[in-house]
Formats: structure tokens, C-alpha cells, sequence
């Protein structure tokens, strides 16, 4: 005979609303990492301040280290890491040289097809862009108007004590899966990774994604008062993207281990299964 506990209980976890949330902001910022990406890779050094070019001392950049250097073909092209004030030499282990011009190797972070233009990457960067917006204000007015944010996302008072953070910390360093009872809402660093994610990052990422555009700074130029200025916007709108693609990878280890199959049902059909419940 099974074992009816082993089975567990199915519990109807995620209404439509939050299906359709979960897969066009997916979608959206899929492909926003991947234009991000290919954007940066044009200029591979993010600085702080109005101004930045190849003069600029940049916060972040994959420099070259050789004015000239050997010939990409046969040899490495001699190349850094540099954050702040440190460095680290990454010769043939990340970047790739494109050309060597008056100031030395032209680095790019990998080589792209010439298919793939920037301002291809521009316009398809921006149509997502508004995609994820669009979604996130539907979004936002479906949690506030129902009530979703207070009672699923928000912690709860005995969730909110250093004890109970500590505890769920240990058990994600542990890899211990949550059961039964435990198992039907959120742990607390699930919560503060989603409302992080939602009230933070995608807002922030949002602005300063404006603060770049012309058209917008013209109608609101306090916009670089707030960041900084364009290239501040820049930086801190990778730091946004570097953050986002952080939680993608850790949310999909945490399914994986979850259990694939069961959370991917649950975000098609809206019925998570319990582990360690009796089926009613």
C-alpha cells in the first residue's frame, strides 16, 4: 500500500494573476539580460559621474594592460579586472581583444556575431523594458487591491525576530527542505528576496534606466540629481542587473532542489504538492 504521508497534499498556491506575472516578467528579464548584456559588452567599464569615455577613470572595467600587445591571434592579449581600486589580472581568462587602437587593446567580455547590432540590442532592450514595466504595475495593483502583499509576501511577527532569520539561513546552508505545515507559505528569505526583487531592484533599475535617456532627462532633468549623473545611472543600473541575475540563478537552484517538476506544475497549473502532508 503507499505511503499516503509520502504523497503528500496539494495545496492551489498561485492564482492566474501570479502565473502570468511569474512568466512575462521571466520573459522580460530574460531578454533584458541578454540585451544588457550585449550593450555592455560594447564598452565593457561603467564609471561614477556625468561623464565617461576611454580618458574617464572608470569604477569597473575590463581594461587592457598593454598598450600594442601581442597579436590576439597567437597570443593572449594581456588584460585586468579592475573594481575600484583593485585589480586582477585576467589574461586569457576573461575578455577578448578587438582591436588595438591608440590607447592599446579593445576589449570586449566575449565575442558576439555582427548580426547582433547595437542598436538592434537597443530597441529590443527597451521593448522589454516596457514589457516588465507594464507587468510590474498590473502586478503591483493586483498585490496592494487584493491584499496578496500583506498576507503572502509580507513576513509574518514571529518571522520577523533575529532567532527565526538565523534558523532559515541554516537551514538553506544546510539545504534542508521545508515540510509539511512549514512548507505552505513562504521562509522569511523568500519573502525578503521577492520584496527586494519587486519594491527595490526592478524600480530601481527601471529609473535609472530612464536617467540614460535623453528624451526622458530632457523633460526631467532631476533625474541626474537623484543618481548622480548619467553614468551613474549607468553603473548603478548594472549593479541592478548583476543583482537580478544573482536571484535568478539562486531562485532556480532553490527549485531545483524544492523539487523541479513540482514547482514548475505549480507556476502552470497553480497546485503546489505538500511533501510530508496526508492526502484529505
Amino acid at each position: 500500500m503507499p505511503d499516503a504521508t509520502a504523497a503528500g497534499s496539494d495545496q492551489y498556491r498561485h492564482p492566474l494573476s501570479v502565473r502570468l506575472w511569474h512568466w512575462l516578467s521571466a520573459a522580460a528579464i530574460s531578454l533584458l539580460l541578454f540585451t544588457g548584456f550585449n550593450i555592455l559588452n560594447v564598452h565593457p567599464r561603467l564609471y561614477w559621474g556625468e561623464v565617461g569615455n576611454e580618458s574617464t577613470v572608470p569604477v569597473a572595467a575590463l581594461l587592457s594592460t598593454a598598450a600594442g600587445g601581442p597579436d590576439p591571434k597567437t597570443l593572449p592579449a594581456p588584460a585586468a579586472l579592475q573594481l575600484g581600486r583593485y585589480t586582477w589580472d585576467v589574461t586569457g581568462l576573461l575578455g577578448v581583444a578587438q582591436d588595438t587602437g591608440a590607447d592599446g587593446m579593445y576589449f570586449l567580455l566575449v565575442w558576439t556575431p555582427d548580426s547582433w547590432h547595437f542598436g538592434a540590442m537597443r530597441a529590443w532592450h527597451f521593448f522589454a523594458a516596457w514589457a516588465l514595466v507594464l507587468a510590474w504595475l498590473a502586478y503591483m495593483l493586483y498585490l496592494f487591491g487584493s491584499g496578496r502583499l500583506r498576507r503572502v509576501l509580507w513576513p509574518s511577527a514571529d518571522q520577523r525576530t533575529l532567532r527565526a532569520l538565523i534558523q532559515d539561513v541554516w537551514d538553506h546552508l544546510r539545504l534542508r527542505r521545508h515540510r509539511g505545515a512549514a512548507a505552505r507559505i513562504y521562509n522569511p528569505l523568500q519573502k525578503g528576496a521577492y520584496l527586494i526583487v519587486l519594491l527595490v531592484l526592478i524600480p530601481l533599475a527601471v529609473a535609472t534606466g530612464l536617467t540614460m535617456s535623453n528624451a526622458i532627462t530632457a523633460r526631467f532633468p532631476e533625474l541626474y540629481s537623484i543618481f548622480g549623473g548619467r553614468q551613474s545611472a549607468r553603473t548603478l543600473h548594472a549593479i541592478c542587473a548583476l543583482l537580478l541575475t544573482l536571484f535568478v540563478v539562486v531562485h532556480l537552484l532553490q527549485v531545483i532542489l524544492a523539487g523541479f517538476w513540482n514547482g514548475l506544475r505549480s507556476m502552470i497549473t497553480g497546485s503546489f504538492r505538500i511533501q510530508g502532508e496526508q492526502q484529505p
